[in-house]
């Protein structure tokens, strides 16, 4: 019996393949050199550089 495959399966089949792919990449970059992903992690660069006055980094 063959299952037919739908748009929609698609779909969620290359999402998570590209997911996939995209981590998978991403964990080969060295953690200093990767660009901040978050507004959490741009603050704690920038108060770690000092340039946001008053800020605590974690």
């Amino acid at each position: 019996m063959t299952r037919t495959i739908t748009p929609d399966d698609a779909h969620r089949r290359l999402g998570q393949h590209l997911l996939a792919v995209v981590r998978e990449q991403d964990d080969r970059i060295p953690y200093g050199r990767r660009a901040p992903r978050t507004l959490a992690e741009m603050r704690a660069r920038l108060a770690a550089a000092g340039a946001i006055p008053g800020e605590v980094t974690a």
